[in-house]
Formats: structure tokens, C-alpha cells, sequence
């Protein structure tokens, strides 16, 4: 056991490896990539503030705990996208039966497709919004604590557990549906309502990203537990959604894996 996850550290760190000399061939590619992505970011940060100054708040949410909620669901964005957003390919993988170079290796399918394509400019992007955390994080006034720092170490865990896996899952159902990432790309897109206080919206839409497409607990809970503003067990609640949605995602990719037939060419 312990061999096979050293075998696995000294992949993922030669898949990191080429993933930084990738990014570091073009930097001007890098720079434009990066700049776009904040810019797409700011927009939609800039949105949330110019409704939050016009009602004076947010469902009671301040300046500071509106930039904390659209932070925390940034810097889980930025890890998915760094390290995980290769699962984006999986539809072109299956159609031009690129996906049997994984099968007929000794590692891991799904860890070899991860690691094929790192995406570190999402990095630099990353530490962008952990200055944004933690300028708001302080004008929120978030206690500076033990818990506080559990809290967060689980939610960097479960948060990225659940964005990756929530997008592996309805990314995994090319394996039976043509253009599948459109389904995917819905989910990308119903994930912009996450980065709002949830208890602004109706019933219907706060149960949707609690219970059935947990997004809600990428960022919002964990805000919730950080800023005491809920009685809810976020600390057990975010690794049991998190090894929720992560076994969900693997039976299908597993499932899709079984019934992959290649191209025939």
C-alpha cells in the first residue's frame, strides 16, 4: 500500500512538473490567460457589490462577508481548475479514443488524465483571491482561532472534493451521451449562484444547492460556521457531502471506464 502511494507521489509530482515547464514555454499565452480569468472573476465580484451597495447589504450580509463568500468559492474555483479542470476533455478524449493511452498503462485512468494537463496560471490567480480572503476575512472580523483554522483546512479539502467531483461526475456521462459536457457546462453555470448568500433566493433554489447539487457547501456553509451565523454541524456535514459526492463521481467514472468501447479506428 504504502509503495503504491509513493509510486503515486512520484507521478503527481512529475505530471506537476511538466504542467510548470508547460506554462512557463509560453508566457505571454500565460499572462493573457491570466488576466482574462480575473477579469471574468472581477466582473461577476463587481455585480454582487453593485447590488449589495444599491439595497445597502445583502440578506444582512455586509461589504466584508460578501467579498469573504466570493473569495472562498474563487480559491476552491482556482485549485479545481489548476489541477483538476483536465476532466473539462473528457468528451473529446472519448471521441477521438485518446482515452485508451490511460487504459494501457499500470497507473490510474483517472490520475493520469488529471495530471496530463495542469493548468498553474490558475495558481497565481489563487493567490490573488487569498488576499482577498484575508483582507475581508479581517474587515469581517473572523475570529483568529483553532477552530478557525480547522475550519478552513476543511474547507479547502471538501470544497475542492466537491466542485471537482460534482464536475468529474456530469463531465464521466460522455461515456453515454453525446456532447454530455453541455450538461456539464449547465452545472458550471448554476454554480454562479453559490457565489451569493443562498438565503436570498427562495426555499426551492436553497434546497437545490444543499441537497441535491450541493454547491452550497463549496463556500457558503463553511462562511456560515466561520462567521457563527448558523447552528448547523458544517465541520461533520462538509466531509460527509464531500465523500458523498466523491464516490458518486467515481462510480460513474468507473462505470463509464467499463463500458468504453474506444473508436474502432
Amino acid at each position: 500500500m504504502m509503495m503504491r502511494l509513493r509510486y503515486y507521489g512520484r507521478l503527481w509530482k512529475a505530471y506537476m512538473r511538466i504542467g510548470l515547464l508547460t506554462t512557463t514555454q509560453y508566457p505571454a499565452d500565460t499572462v493573457i490567460w491570466i488576466i482574462s480569468m480575473l477579469l471574468r472573476e472581477a466582473a461577476g465580484f463587481v455585480g454582487i457589490l453593485a447590488i449589495a451597495s444599491v439595497m445597502g447589504s445583502l440578506g444582512a450580509w455586509s461589504f466584508y462577508e460578501i467579498c469573504l463568500l466570493f473569495s472562498m468559492c474563487a480559491v476552491i474555483e482556482a485549485i479545481s481548475m489548476a489541477f483538476f479542470d483536465n476532466v473539462w476533455n473528457i468528451d473529446s478524449m472519448i471521441r477521438r479514443g485518446e482515452m485508451d493511452v490511460y487504459l494501457v498503462r499500470p497507473a490510474s485512468p483517472f490520475v493520469q488524465m488529471v495530471g496530463n494537463r495542469m493548468y498553474f496560471q490558475a495558481v497565481l490567480s489563487m493567490l490573488v483571491y487569498i488576499g482577498i480572503f484575508l483582507w475581508s476575512a479581517r474587515g469581517a472580523h473572523v475570529p483568529l482561532n483553532l477552530h478557525t483554522a480547522f475550519v478552513l483546512v476543511e474547507y479547502v479539502i471538501c470544497g475542492t472534493l466537491i466542485n471537482s467531483g460534482i464536475y468529474t461526475l456530469f463531465n464521466s456521462l460522455n461515456f453515454w451521451i453525446v456532447q454530455g459536457s453541455d450538461l456539464a457546462e449547465f452545472v458550471q453555470t448554476c454554480r454562479e449562484f453559490v457565489k451569493y448568500p443562498l438565503h436570498v433566493f427562495p426555499a426551492f433554489i436553497q434546497g437545490f444547492f444543499t441537497y441535491i447539487l450541493p454547491l452550497g457547501f463549496i463556500a457558503y456553509y463553511p462562511v456560515l460556521c466561520l462567521l457563527g451565523k448558523t447552528d448547523m454541524p458544517v465541520e461533520i456535514l462538509l466531509p460527509a457531502v464531500a465523500a458523498f459526492v466523491a464516490g458518486a463521481a467515481s462510480i460513474v467514472w468507473r462505470l463509464g471506464l467499463k463500458g468504453y468501447n474506444s473508436t474502432g479506428t
